[in-house]
């Protein structure tokens, strides 16, 4: 659990438009030791899936421009020939794709695609390729696996095609399993299945995981430590027990009050006013400041460094102090 296997290091990732570059990600700092589960949340826009991209490799360039490091056991990512990322990729670090009705191949079947995955990292021949293929399937639930490899995804629900995925980016054992939003699709029921059939892997293959998504409930019972995403930078990480219980950071404030609650005392959601910024206008001040209720005249003229709040707790907040020490759940401006 101390093996550091990912060390993402003051990662910007910008794109050629006609007025400029434009960046998505911005001076983001990440580690994720062995058998670790990270969580990465943050609205629409915040950089979530483009940092997912940068660590596979897979922004193209031109547009996409990577700056920083990324680095996989030691070894840099950022500029590596397109034949040592086909290595890492798959066989190291897999990942699970936003959208199950999209991500699969319609003309192939589902055994041919998870088949050629394992072949082509593994040096498996095709009857041990369609077994272990069948052993996946098998492995995340599907009935009948054996007789369904001859099955095109249309012939599966979406959250069986989510379970292929997941099949198909644990089919070579990875360290690192990247998922990107990938219940957001499905149903609240099967939202649930995926992510308790997720929790299960994890503890059943030992692999650290790095779960993206706009929504810190889903994180709540599924990661160890949270980072918070907004504007393209991290305003705040930390365990999760710890952010739940001291949010730092007037961002997170607005995402937990704008969570439901069940039993217990009811109150009324508290949506965050406003819009997140606009990515072709370079800010120099704190990007939060127009939405911000704890909005002082400095957040406007000075950017906020991402400094330590408590142990192993960074938020990048000039009121960081006065956010912590408020009432949870009703965390107001004074």
């Amino acid at each position: 659990m101390n093996e550091t296997l990912l060390e993402i290091c003051e990662l910007a990732v910008g794109f050629d438009a006609d007025d400029g570059r434009v960046f998505a990600v911005k001076d983001v700092s990440l580690t994720l030791r062995a058998g670790e589960a990270l969580g990465i949340v943050g609205e629409s826009g915040s950089g979530k899936s483009v940092t997912a991209l940068s660590i596979m490799g897979l922004i193209a360039s031109p547009p996409g421009r990577i700056e920083g490091s990324v680095r996989f056991r030691g070894s840099e990512l950022v500029g590596a020939s397109e034949r040592e990322l086909r290595n890492v990729r798959g066989r190291e670090i897999a990942m699970i794709y936003q959208d199950p009705m999209t991500s699969l191949n319609p003309a192939l079947t589902v055994g041919a695609q998870l088949i050629e995955v394992v072949r082509h990292h593994l040096g498996l021949d095709r009857k041990q390729a369609t077994d272990r293929a069948a052993e996946l399937l098998t492995l995340v639930g599907i009935p009948n696996a054996p007789g369904r490899l001859s099955d095109h995804p249309h012939q599966f629900s979406g959250g069986q095609r989510q379970r292929i995925l997941i099949a198909m980016a644990l089919s070579c054992g990875p360290a690192v399993l990247i998922a990107d939003e990938p219940t957001t699709a499905l149903d609240v029921t099967v939202q649930a299945q995926i992510m308790e059939l997720v929790k299960d892997l994890r503890s059943r293959l030992r692999m650290a995981i790095i779960w993206i998504t706009h929504d810190l409930g889903v994180v709540a019972g599924l990661v160890d430590r949270v980072a918070v995403m907004y504007g393209g930078y991290v305003v705040e990480q930390a365990s999760v027990h710890e952010l739940f219980a001291r949010p730092s950071h007037p961002y997170t404030v607005g995402l937990l009050r704008s969570l439901p609650t069940f039993g217990g005392e009811s109150r009324r959601l508290t949506p965050i006013p406003g819009s997140p910024p606009d990515p072709t206008r370079r800010v120099d001040a704190c990007p939060f400041a127009p939405r911000c209720e704890w909005v002082i005249d400095r957040c406007h003229e000075q950017f906020p460094d991402l400094g330590l709040v408590a142990t192993d707790h960074l938020a990048a907040c000039h009121r960081s102090k006065e956010v912590r020490e408020a009432p949870t759940l009703t965390k107001a401006a004074p």
